[in-house]
């Protein structure tokens, strides 16, 4: 039941994300929810679990934003498969090892993702590729703390 219960909360994510309140838009930056979720999935949930959450956040990502297919649902299987193995390394049980996890993540993401952009022909001056690479990092980390606790709630 709990699982289902995890599904339904990834499609409020999927929604929030694509229709996320203009008034919290901070310099047109957005949090990635999909993301906060598979990080907190891999915490608090079995491996095989957590990378199938990953599959279709990545894959509901890839299919209502616009890009390159295919490519999302990559980075989150390859994030949830680094942070379990970080997570084997070291302790993830305090929440500020936790929160600079979920940054590196999005930092790593909005990396690749600008990068991927450009090479599809897309140019991005530098000042907003920085600006699209730092500022939704942290708004992501920033916001990380409240997706970790519903779904430390649903669970338990």
């Amino acid at each position: 039941m709990k699982k289902w219960l995890l599904l339904a909360v990834v499609m409020v994510l999927a929604v929030l994300q694509l229709s996320w309140p203009e008034f919290l838009v901070f310099f047109h930056a957005r949090p990635d929810l999909l993301l906060i979720f598979v990080a907190a999935a891999v915490f608090y949930l079995d491996f095989r679990i957590a990378l199938v959450f990953a599959i279709i956040c990545g894959l509901l990502k890839d299919t209502f934003l616009p890009g390159d297919f295919g490519i999302n649902t990559a980075l989150f299987s390859l994030w949830c498969y680094a942070i379990w193995k970080l997570g084997r390394q070291i302790s993830t049980e305090q929440s500020i090892v936790r929160l600079a996890i979920v940054f590196i993540a999005a930092f790593l993401n909005n990396i690749i993702s600008g990068v991927q952009s450009a090479n599809l022909g897309n140019f991005i001056p530098a000042g907003i590729f920085l600006r699209n690479l730092i500022i939704p990092s942290f708004y992501t980390a920033a916001l990380s703390p409240l997706v970790f606790k519903l779904t430390k709630k649903i669970t338990a």
